[in-house]
């Protein structure tokens, strides 16, 4: 999720704690830290955007991250305000843990079995921007009450909106399920749509090809975007599978398609995310360049845009 939803919703977590909201108050102050702390990752971008892309979302989103940094938190505002360091270490937990709870509702997930796992958990529920939630939590800012009557409000009603996302979600997965049944389906995947809260990104995979698309949950329409056939391996897509950018890519997205030809005495493998698709294209890609003696000559990911290319 964006800084300021986590920011929100650690306000609202520390809240229930019946300490007078301020910015300058142990409890808040160690909440939202610790609702922050997870995406200090971003000092891997000083190493580039490479380094960025393979760390982001790794180790400070796991339980020994999270650890760390409520350890830490607690330690600095302990010095700081002198207020009991075991409260202050659970307050800053309960906020890591709200952040990487958030960042696992979207679609891009988080390695929290890391170092045990590097695998990103995602529920497919929310876009990393979300109003209704983002709303909710500002709500509690400006409602005139018991902040901690308030937070609990406002936490149970978070709770009814995911309940009420997750049932959506559903409904549009049974309705492709139906759609699809005569297809050889292998799994069908449903995701949040990155503009309207009522529409939902798919992917139906079946023996020999993707279909990507998007739902309308009010009226269960159906839109195409790509249907793409499935590329069978050769030892060429193998060699760009197991190079740095192709291992690279595979961890970023579990869900991605291979599309392979030959220019001119160069084999090139093109690999496309398949989450998210922006102006008539897939958001994410990457291209491995081979030469006949099949050595890697060219490989670049290209985040966001197809002319973005940063080399591997």
């Amino acid at each position: 999720m964006d800084p300021v939803t986590h920011f929100l919703v650690g306000t609202v977590i520390a809240g229930v704690s019946g300490e007078k909201l301020s910015v300058s108050d142990p409890v808040y102050l160690s909440t939202v830290l610790g609702s922050l702390m997870p995406d200090m990752d971003i000092v891997y971008q000083l190493r580039g955007h490479i380094a960025y892309l393979k760390n982001h979302r790794g180790m400070s989103h796991s339980v020994p991250g999270l650890i760390c940094n409520a350890g830490l938190i607690a330690l600095a505002v302990y010095l700081l305000a002198g207020y009991r360091f075991v409260a202050l270490f659970a307050w800053a937990l309960l906020g890591g843990l709200s952040h990487v709870f958030l960042d696992v509702l979207n679609s891009y997930g988080a390695q929290v079995l890391w170092p045990l796992s590097k695998k990103k958990y995602s529920l497919n529920l929310l876009v990393l921007f979300d109003p209704v939630l983002a709303g909710l939590c500002l709500a509690a800012l400006f409602w005139r009450g018991s902040f901690p009557r308030v937070s609990l409000v406002i936490l149970v009603l978070t709770v009814i909106y995911l309940l009420f996302r997750l049932y959506m979600r559903h409904s549009v997965f049974l309705f492709l399920s139906e759609q699809y049944r005569e297809q050889d389906i292998e799994r069908i995947i449903v995701m949040p749509a990155m503009v309207s809260l009522w529409d939902w990104s798919f992917l139906v995979e079946t023996r020999n090809k993707y279909i990507v698309g998007e739902a309308k949950w009010l009226s269960f329409e159906t839109g195409i975007r790509r249907v793409l056939e499935k590329v069978p391996h050769n030892h060429i897509i193998q060699k760009a599978l197991y190079s740095k950018i192709g291992r690279l890519f595979q961890s970023f997205t579990p869900y991605y398609h291979i599309h392979y030809y030959q220019d001119g005495e160069n084999h090139v493998v093109c690999f496309a995310d398949l989450r998210y698709f922006v102006r008539d294209d897939f958001l994410h890609n990457a291209k491995v360049v081979l030469s006949r003696e099949c050595e890697i000559a060219e490989a670049v990911f290209q985040p966001y845009s197809k002319k973005h290319n940063l080399s591997f």
